[in-house]
């Protein structure tokens, strides 16, 4: 294993991870979008936000099981698919595409966790049509996401000011082993309303989830863009999205906010090649 010295080895090994995955989607007519802060480098850069340090996509419900079905999680030869309700042991929520023979260190958390490097790929489920029910139905899943930092995080390296603020108080009532109990309920929560049933969608996965709701049948419809020199794919109202959710997503942030996410220390096998 050799480690991965500089911010852009990283962002290859991603590239790497995000070919592969999107190419199973293809071959399967799966639809597989970016999201976030990659979405806004696919517009911006036409690639990685220059200080990013990581890639997020998403895909609906239907599409994420007809992957799993059909592929087991095995999208290549060397990555797979980390589904948060198989695998026991895993402590998020948010399922993973990783570089199988890989290693990751993350600052993020409180214990040491025995994690590779991957891309993140929330997952569209249905929500409620109702405003007043699609309010109180956050305001719950806001509460089990906060629970499970509670008992996962280290508030040492967090990003928001509020849980800088607030998780150090109140990490020690929260017992780590009850991740588990706080991760399940998560996702049978994310489910409760199905997402072929549903008029509505969001990633249910966010603290400004509530941003991200549209129309299943907006979500549906992909538009064209570009990713590192790869032909990709964005829900077709990212515009109005990114500026709900984002503002003016075009203008960069000041220097002092151009840094990483993420503290890691990573490490890949020896015959992996960080190709331009």
């Amino acid at each position: 294993m050799k480690k991965v010295e500089t911010l852009r080895q990283l962002q290859l090994v991603g590239i790497y991870i995000y070919r592969d995955l999107l190419s199973a989607c293809e071959k399967n007519g799966l639809k597989l979008y970016l999201l976030g802060g990659t979405l806004i480098g696919a517009i911006r850069h036409k690639g990685y936000i220059p200080w990013d340090d990581d890639i997020d996509v998403c895909m609906s419900r239907t599409d994420f099981n007809k992957l799993m079905e059909l592929t087991d999680g095995k999208i290549s030869e060397k990555c797979r698919i980390i589904n948060p309700a198989d695998e026991k042991d895993f402590k998020g929520y948010i399922p993973l595409a990783v570089y199988e023979n890989s290693s990751l260190l993350s600052k993020q958390f409180k214990e040491v966790e025995d994690l590779k490097i991957g891309i993140s790929i929330f997952i569209y489920d249905g929500v409620p049509k109702n405003a007043l029910t699609r309010k109180l139905y956050f305001m719950r899943m806001y509460m089990l996401r906060a629970e499970h930092a509670l008992c996962r995080a280290d508030f040492k390296n967090v990003n928001t000011r509020a849980a800088k603020l607030m998780g150090p108080i109140l990490s020690p009532f929260y017992n780590p082993k009850n991740v588990y109990k706080y991760k399940n309920k998560i996702l049978k929560w994310q489910q409760k309303y199905p997402y072929d049933k549903s008029e509505y969608v969001s990633t249910n996965a966010d603290k400004d989830s509530w941003k991200e709701v549209f129309p299943k049948k907006d979500f549906e419809i992909a538009a064209e863009v570009d990713f590192e020199g790869i032909r990709s794919w964005a829900f077709s109202y990212y515009d109005e999205h990114l500026t709900r959710y984002y503002g003016d997503y075009m203008q960069l942030p000041p220097e002092d906010a151009q840094i990483p996410k993420h503290s890691f220390e990573a490490q890949i096998e020896d015959e992996f090649v960080f190709e331009e």
